[in-house]
């Protein structure tokens, strides 16, 4: 609402001449503030009325049938049934509904029940195992929404509907979605040295047309205790060692990264409301694809895990390619097709990558123990097919060969030191054009207009190695454990800070503290040019400049408790005890104060409050 609103304005009115707060202590309405006029938040907050319920309906039932020994046959079913209302009300005084003020209603029904049936066969035969399982599954989801506005309040304090004029807005709307899918697993081990597992799966689902509803996806496992075998039985520093390798296709219909499928993906559906007085009207609302499939995704899993020296070393190390083919995604459409994009299959793309995880017990006495876990993991994506050349995606292009987080930027240059220009790298077909907005500076042939420069790829949102720390002690009854995450590489887009990077204005906008790094006179060395409004379009233009390093350290959690001795508590009835103190996102170092780089994975960002720092104190008790 005043994201932007610098914080020199007054919450209380002044005299204009003075500076004299006003007796009364009315609330500034801004009346002559160039920014916001009319807006007042904490104002606002006071008037407004704000309630918003939830209730939570969750059921969950199952029943056993054994019989000739070695069968089971499970029945589940599970309901999950969520209302979710809202009332509102804005006020007829300060903010978006004065002078009449406005109330709203809104609420949410969710209905989800899962039923499945599973068939299970296990048995023994001497160093054999066995175990197969044939089962069906169904999923019926539903959402009711109604909404309803009205505005120009009739009595004051009254906020019901009925209390105002206009009906603004009334709608309501029903979403159905169904899946089903039929599977059967098998695993066999021999004298749990040997191990085999294959899986099948039938699917559908109701996002897509009935011709190609259907899908089928298949797995196959294997696993070798190395351990259990003759010639390792004499190293007595190896405690378990195992050799697993896996294959996997699975189906998914719903939501990606880069794709946000409707119920009914399929079909292109219209938009009612759009009347003209008594004239019915609506629109084409979405284009929707007949053609559309499954997402398959088919990983390849090797792995190694092992335990050593007295199962105080153990850890796992994994290589992993995961190729998703018939890619779902949103594919962009002109301005001119008055839709913004349609779904649709559009190549093949992998991800390719090493996980690491250690766990050591690094000192193991009676009294005082170190556990310290490592974690990391690399990340490869790349597309290996694609219907065209290139796609254009915000900050991205995704091209053959390149990956899906890879940015497509314009290149920044520079500040002009003689006269405090934004200057990004020219492209040829600017540079062949000519103009007043080419020059050349230390030999690189530059451009003033934003328009005018090249475009490149200027680096990934992907990351060298991310993962985790966590150290875990403990002395007698104490215990403390301490987690830290950290990433290093990648790159985040900071359109945050590229918000506050402007070159001012008479609206009171509100600006970074970097802006007093800005250009001032022939000579300066900076990278914030100067301050002209004018040249405010290449000033804060999308490009390189706005992108910042990913890499971080986060102290995520931090936890000390004290368990009692049991034969102490167990005098007062008590069997255990004990109290802690656990602290949450205590502190975190990033390439920029405030920067968030892992709130979304393709490196962008948005204007939301970073983690809060909660501390909790508690007492367990067990009787």
């Amino acid at each position: 609402m005043l994201l932007d609103l610098w914080p020199i304005y007054p919450l209380y009115e002044r005299d204009r001449f003075t500076g004299e707060l006003i007796e009364g202590g009315t609330y500034d309405r801004g009346d002559f503030r160039p920014e916001a006029s009319g807006r007042h938040a904490v104002w606002e907050n006071k008037l407004n009325e704000d309630l918003r319920k939830d209730t939570n309906l969750n059921v969950r039932s199952f029943a056993d049938f054994y019989f000739l020994d070695d069968f089971t046959f499970t029945v589940n079913a599970t309901i999950d049934r969520r209302y979710n209302n809202r009332e509102r009300a804005r006020n007829a005084i300060i903010g978006d509904a004065a002078p009449g003020g406005d109330a709203y209603r809104y609420g949410y029904v969710y209905t989800g029940i899962t039923f499945n049936q599973l068939l299970n066969y296990q048995t023994d035969i001497r160093d054999h195992s066995i175990n197969a399982l044939v089962g069906h599954e169904s999923f019926q989801y539903e959402r009711d929404y109604t909404y309803m506005r009205r505005e120009q309040q009739v009595v004051e304090g009254n906020t019901e509907l009925i209390n105002y004029v206009n009906l603004m807005s009334g709608t309501s709307n029903k979403r159905e979605y169904r899946k089903e899918g039929y599977f059967t697993r098998v695993s066999y081990d021999y004298a749990s040295t040997y191990y085999l597992s294959g899986s099948l799966r039938y699917d559908g689902s109701s996002r897509f047309r009935s011709g190609v509803r259907w899908d089928t996806f298949w797995s196959l496992g294997a696993a070798w205790r190395l351990d259990q075998e003759d010639f390792m039985r004499d190293i007595d520093w190896v405690n378990s060692l195992k050799l697993r390798g896996s294959y996997g296709e699975v189906g998914n219909d719903s939501h990606t990264s880069h794709a946000s499928l409707s119920f009914y993906a399929y079909q292109a559906l219209y938009e009612l409301g759009y009347n003209n007085a008594s004239e019915a009207g609506i629109l084409l609302g979405t284009a929707g694809n007949p053609d559309l499939l499954w997402e398959a995704n088919a990983q390849t899993d090797i792995a190694l895990e092992f335990e050593l020296f007295d199962s105080r070393f153990r850890g796992t190390v994994e290589w992993y390619h995961r190729e998703t083919s018939d890619l779902l995604f949103d594919v962009p459409l002109p301005v001119s097709s008055g839709i913004s994009e349609y779904p649709d299959n559009i190549g093949t793309m992998f991800n390719r990558g090493i996980e690491l995880t250690f766990d050591m017990d690094v000192i193991r006495k009676q009294n005082f123990q170190w556990n310290l876990v490592l974690q990391g993991s690399t990340l490869r994506n790349e597309f290996k097919e694609l219907p065209q050349d290139e796609i254009i995606n915000g900050t991205k292009k995704l091209m053959v060969g390149r990956s899906i987080y890879d940015y497509w930027l314009r290149q920044w240059y520079g500040v002009d030191p003689s006269d405090g220009s934004a200057l990004y790298i020219a492209s040829e077909e600017a540079i062949e054009a000519g103009g007043s907005d080419i020059r050349t500076v230390d030999g690189t042939t530059v451009t003033t207009n934003q328009n005018n420069a090249e475009y490149a790829y200027v680096g990934t949102a992907i990351p060298d190695l991310f993962g985790s720390v966590t150290n875990r002690f403990s002395f007698k009854g104490f215990t403390l454990s301490a987690l830290l995450t950290y990433q290093i590489g990648g790159k985040t887009y900071d359109s945050n800070y590229s918000g506050l990077m402007h070159p001012g204005s008479t609206d009171g906008r509100a600006l970074h503290s970097d802006i007093l790094d800005r250009w001032q006179q022939p000579g300066d060395e900076t990278n914030v040019p100067r301050l002209d409004r004018d040249q405010a379009a290449a000033f804060n233009a999308a490009s390189s400049r706005w992108l910042v390093s990913s890499s971080y350290l986060a102290l995520r959690n931090v936890n000390l408790s004290y368990s009692f001795d049991p034969t102490f508590v167990n005098q007062f009835g008590i069997r255990n005890a004990s109290v802690y103190v656990n602290a949450e996102n205590l502190t975190a170092i990033t390439g920029r104060k405030g920067l968030e780089p892992i709130q979304q994975f393709n490196g962008t960002t948005n204007p939301r409050y970073t983690p809060s720092r909660v501390l909790t104190l508690g007492v367990n008790f067990t009787f």
